[in-house]
């Protein structure tokens, strides 16, 4: 999980925020992963939001696809930003995490190239330490922004509703609050209950 929660604080916690915009519909509460002590959970529930992984069928194990590459166990990006799919059994795939669209600064700060994005393959099988490959998942995002403070300086002066993004695309307000988290972690239980990081990401 998460190293650094120094700035991390929110009095909404992860029962009262609605969490990413792109996992909607495909969550449910989660407990904590066996990698994390409890009181560093409590932590991370105050500074955002967490949920286990949930297909529309009720899966909530899945095979982990992925672009990019292994650094210290963790997948991270290399010449592009990463890209993190969960896969059921009948093959539906869910878009965990990518890294050139999801968090603050995929949002407002960077721009990429088309073209090369669309050059991506997810096609490498994520395999833990025990040579597993099918897990539960659990996703943390963090939300250490006042949005309601800094609204002002987000929102356009035309249109008081939305927000611009690096790229030119305007969106409604309360979607950017939920979709530009500050850091990202994903986490696998592998069938032994062996808790892995798989992601691990500061986005602003």
């Amino acid at each position: 999980m998460i190293g650094r929660m120094e700035n991390r604080v929110s009095a909404s916690g992860t029962a009262a925020r609605p969490g990413p915009p792109h996992l909607a519909g495909l969550t449910e509460p989660a407990g904590r992963p066996g990698n994390v002590s409890e009181p560093y959970w409590a932590g991370l529930l105050e500074a955002g939001w967490a949920a286990r992984l949930r297909a529309e069928d009720g899966r909530t194990r899945f095979r982990l696809h992925y672009y990019g590459q292994r650094c210290e166990g963790l997948i991270t990006g290399d010449e592009l930003p990463a890209l993190v799919y969960a896969v059921t059994a009948s093959g539906r795939r869910i878009l965990l995490f990518d890294g050139a669209a999801h968090g603050y600064d995929a949002m407002f700060c960077d721009t990429w190239d088309e073209d090369r994005l669309r050059t991506r393959r997810a096609d490498q099988v994520y395999v833990d330490a025990d040579g597993e490959d099918t897990f539960e998942v659990v996703i943390w995002a963090g939300y250490g922004i006042d949005w309601e403070d800094e609204r002002d300086s987000f929102v356009d002066a035309d249109d008081p509703g939305r927000v611009t993004l690096a790229d030119g695309r305007r969106i409604p307000f309360d979607t950017a609050r939920r979709a530009a988290f500050d850091a990202l972690s994903i986490t696998a239980t592998n069938a032994r209950r062996r808790a892995t990081d798989v992601v691990s990401e500061e986005l602003a």
